[in-house]
């Protein structure tokens, strides 16, 4: 039985109930609480109106070749009413990716979408609306670049449409060498500090996993640089057919799509760092960009033997503490940022702030020298951190970090960690853009959904790098990864010199040289003109110079002018290079002419335009419209709203809500209920961990409060030893050592006299720092990416004590713990 907030005593009085809910609509028109309990009984989510949703699959295709993914989408919709309806769908797509297409097929009839100015786009699916015509618009949302909106408009009674979405997106480089294509799937509601709450994003409907009525088919077509060494799915079990001798795979989903999560794959080559330069030719009988051949230029800068040491700078750790955090997400943080503080440098200062609806400082004075004492501190706020700041407002931290003074010759380096998702975007990377002459910032998205327009938006405007951890991927070592790329010496004076034939000329896209990390992938886009008629054999280079801490380096690449891809209709390379130069257009704010410009010569949208296209053919549609809302997959994040006053509740203490109240559930972490009293509540160990059954809301008036409180965690089995290893690097000093005591020799299971007597010093902290490192590699080989920095530190420290003529490495040989 469905309960209606209208009448909200009718049923499901239990707290367990309340706990378990999803929300839906019913005839009446109210929101209502649905016990999960019986969710397996829904057959598919219905419209406002009691109608079935109109689309019916999603058919995926995918083609990768090297570093880029060439994506096809066709969704089919189908009207079954006896009225004409208007079907909308809001989805994400990763905010690198390259929208290029937009095409139907009704009837018979292949309509292609034409790219025009928002505004202009919407006024022509206005008016042929207005008309009876049939009309179909594709568009960014107002927010945010990794959110789109698809409308169908004037679909005739019992009619059918195909849609065709094509787009083309950069592959990100995993630390592992793996190449990882993800496609969204789960899209979660902006957190907006101006209504201080969650807000829906407009026209969109969410809804839980097993909701979701239509299906998703999946092909994907590998074609390497190198031969594939594997391809798999971090949660999805795949059918990979190999030919040609691994240089090419075939491969689809063994088991029906969830829509629980986003959908990844991972495919592994033989030699990933190989530099790849691509030439795709333009098209003659095309205009703008999409006439003239693009260069791709795939590269990656080795660090030098020895890279001269810089001063290692302020650290600030950014941490989002919103109540999505709650459970494995913030448990993941605290054991990211005991790695990040015992992986410091000795000689630089740090802080620690935590977000949420509001902030708070470890150091409320700013930044503060590394050393024992301070790092004391920064310990015990790691041990006392929980989800329990409410929403997910990141402007003002930001804001704050950025008006305190810096430190001479100490470069500031921000890290954010965050899962969140806001409406404020283009103002956190306009804030962020604006400060990146004096301070980097590297970023991290955590979980399913998270926010690409936010997090890969703020790491390029920040001049810093982004990564993405899954709920099935582990948090520490990426964090570590862009520590770094903190820490290493900033290159200066960066230049590039082209040797290409003489009547070849060139433009960068965009032009300005991105920043570069050692041992990172980076990519160049280049547009040439005047290839027709030159020599193909022609040995061309691209030579970068630059500086490191005042030392030169140089790299050079050598490639001809044959092209090398399969340019076909879509051209990607050249769709990717106009993507590059709008986004580097839109972080400078340039004049929205210049935007719109580029992105019609391309025909790649951008936050100013959009796809739009009408069927004049088709008879004109008469009768009532529909309007039918397709939902969209989201992590267990809703919003009710009601005509009462913005007044936000918390569900936690599992009260029954009184009539028209508004909610806003700002549901994070995965919890199942139990029926005992206690409200007990069981952490997963499966992958799928991070699916929550609970409410919580992000009100101002009870941001302090958590469901902590109410929650007793049980610790699976498994991770005694992975707990044990935290613990061992807990003791380690700001300095890099530890000391001999009972704590450490209990964990390393050992005692003192058969440590002595195997490394015989006279130095207790030489012999304790000897065995952990010993210990630690023995043991927890497979997790070195993510305590190898202070192990370097622990190394570093050892070498200057007395070792009686010994080496390090000696020592450490020694040891059999």
């Amino acid at each position: 039985m469905v309960t209606c907030l209208s009448n909200p005593y009718t049923t499901c009085r239990s707290r367990e109930y309340w706990l378990s809910a999803v929300i839906t609509t019913a005839s009446c028109g109210e929101i209502c609480f649905l016990p999960l309990k019986m969710c397996d009984k829904i057959e598919g989510l219905i419209s406002s109106a009691g109608n079935p949703v109109p689309l019916k699959t999603i058919d995926v295709s995918v083609t990768i070749n090297g570093f880029v993914a060439d994506v096809q989408s066709t969704l089919l919709y189908v009207n079954t009413e006896e009225s004409p309806i208007e079907a909308i769908f809001t989805f994400p797509l990763d905010d690198q990716s390259a929208v290029y297409k937009f095409e139907a097929d009704i009837d018979g009839r292949h309509l292609i979408a034409e790219c025009h100015e928002k505004e202009k786009a919407k006024e022509i699916y206005d008016d042929a609306m207005a008309f009876g015509h049939t009309a179909m618009l594709l568009q960014q949302d107002e927010s945010a670049g990794d959110i789109f909106r698809s409308k169908l408009g004037n679909l005739p009674s019992k009619a059918e449409a195909k849609i065709s979405m094509g787009f083309a997106t950069e592959l990100d480089l995993e630390a592992d060498g793996m190449v990882k294509c993800t496609l969204p799937e789960i899209l979660n509601p902006r957190y907006s500090p101006a209504v201080g709450g969650l807000k829906p994003t407009e026209k969109a409907k969410y809804a839980t996993a097993n909701a979701i009525p239509y299906k998703l088919s999946f092909q994907l077509s590998v074609r390497g640089p190198q031969k594939i060494k594997g391809v798999q799915g971090p949660k999805d079990k795949l059918n990979v057919d190999y030919s040609e001798d691994k240089k090419v795979a075939k491969v689809t989903l063994a088991e029906e799509f969830k829509f629980d999560h986003d959908l990844s794959v991972l495919v592994e080559y033989e030699a990933c760092n190989i530099p790849q330069i691509v030439l795709e030719k333009g098209n003659p009988h095309s205009g703008g960009l999409l006439k003239e051949d693009v260069l791709m230029v795939n590269f990656f800068l080795e660090p030098p033997s020895q890279i001269p040491r810089t001063n290692p700078g302020e650290f600030i750790f950014i941490i989002d503490r919103s109540g999505s955090m709650g459970g494995e997400k913030i448990q993941s943080a605290k054991e990211t940022l005991l790695l990040f503080l015992k992986s410091l440098p000795v000689n630089c200062y740090f802080n620690v702030i935590g977000f949420g609806s509001h902030f708070e400082s470890l150091f409320q004075e700013g930044s503060l020298k590394y050393n024992e004492e301070n790092l004391k501190k920064a310990e015990e706020l790691q041990r006392q951190m929980d989800a329990d700041m409410g929403g997910t407002e990141i402007l003002r931290p930001l804001e704050h970090i950025f008006k305190q003074k810096l430190i001479e010759n100490y470069p500031r380096q921000l890290f954010v960690l965050t899962d969140g998702e806001v409406d404020n975007t283009a103002e956190v990377l306009k804030l962020a853009g604006s400060n990146s002459q004096h301070c980097r910032v590297f970023t991290v998205g955590i979980g399913e959904g998270a926010s690409t327009a936010l997090v890969r938006g703020l790491a390029k405007a920040g001049k810093g790098k982004e990564v993405f951890v899954t709920d099935s991927e582990r948090l520490q070592p990426k964090v570590i990864s862009l520590l770094q790329c903190a820490m290493q010496p900033v290159a200066t004076d960066i230049e590039i010199i082209w040797n290409l034939p003489s009547p070849v000329t060139r433009i960068m896209m965009p032009p300005k040289i991105p920043y570069l990390f050692l041992g990172v992938r980076q990519i160049l886009y280049v547009m040439l003109s005047g290839t027709e008629g030159v020599d193909l054999s022609y040995m061309c280079s691209m030579t970068l110079k630059g500086k490191l801490v005042s030392e030169p380096f140089e790299y050079k690449e050598t490639f001809t002018l044959h092209g090398n891809t399969e340019t076909g209709i879509s051209a990607p390379i050249h769709c990717l290079a106009a993507k590059a130069q709008v986004t580097e257009l839109q972080l400078n704010d340039a004049p929205k002419e210049q935007i719109v410009t580029v992105s019609k010569s391309a025909n790649v949208i951008s936050k100013h335009t959009a796809f739009v296209m009408v069927d004049t053919e088709g008879k004109l549609v008469e009768g009532m419209l529909m309007e039918q809302v397709v939902p969209t997959p989201s992590m267990g994040q809703f919003m009710a709203f009601s005509s009462a006053p913005r007044t936000s509740y918390r569900m936690a203490a599992c009260s029954m809500p009184a009539p028209q109240m508004d909610f806003r559930g700002c549901l994070g972490t995965v919890y199942a209920c139990s029926a005992s009293s206690g409200l007990k509540m069981k952490k997963y160990s499966s992958p799928k961990k991070n699916v929550f059954y609970g409410l919580k809301n992000v009100g101002a008036s009870q941001e302090s409060s958590d469901m902590s409180d109410l929650m007793e965690f049980e610790e699976s089995e498994d991770t005694s030893d992975a707990q044990r290893m935290m613990d061992i690097i807990r003791l380690q000093t700001f300095q890099g050592s530890w000391s001999l005591d009972t704590k450490l020799l209990g964990m390393l299971k050992t005692d003192a006299g058969i440590l002595k007597q195997t490394i015989p010093l006279q130095d207790d902290a030489v012999v304790a720092t000897v065995a952990v490192i010993a210990w630690l590699r023995k043991h927890h080989s497979e997790r070195r990416d993510e305590w190898q920095m202070l192990e370097t530190k622990a190394l570093d420290w050892l070498e200057g004590q007395d070792l009686h003529g010994q080496s390090v490495e000696d020592l450490i040989s020694k040891l059999n713990i």
